[in-house]
C-alpha cells in the first residue's frame, strides 16, 4: 500500500492539513509510529503523542485543537476512529 494523504483524505472524506503529497505505506500506533506511516487520534488521553509521533499522516477528529505544534500532516474528520477504521480494512 502507498497513499498520498490527499488520496486519503478524498477517500475518508477529510480536510487536508500540511503536505497533501506526503505519501504513506503502512499502519502505526500513534507512539510507536515511524515515517512513512499512518495513524489517528481517537482518544484525549494520546494527544500528547501527536506533538512527537514520527507519524507522517494522523487522522484526528474536526473539534481538536492544536496545543503545540505538529510535524505529522493531519487529515481533519468528524470521527477519527471510524475513519482509520474504513482504511484498515
Amino acid at each position: 500500500m502507498q497513499f498520498t494523504a490527499a488520496q486519503i483524505g478524498m477517500l475518508i472524506n477529510g480536510k487536508v492539513e500540511g503536505d497533501a503529497s506526503v505519501t504513506v505505506q503502512s499502519f502505526g500506533k500513534i507512539e510507536e509510529a515511524k515515517a512513512s506511516q499512518i495513524s489517528f487520534l481517537a482518544n484525549p488521553k494520546y494527544e500528547d503523542f501527536l506533538y512527537t509521533t514520527a507519524a507522517s499522516v494522523v487522522i484526528v477528529n474536526d473539534a481538536l485543537q492544536l496545543k503545540k505544534p505538529v510535524t505529522a500532516t493531519l487529515i481533519r474528520v468528524s470521527d477519527a476512529y471510524s475513519a482509520f477504521c474504513c482504511i484498515d480494512d
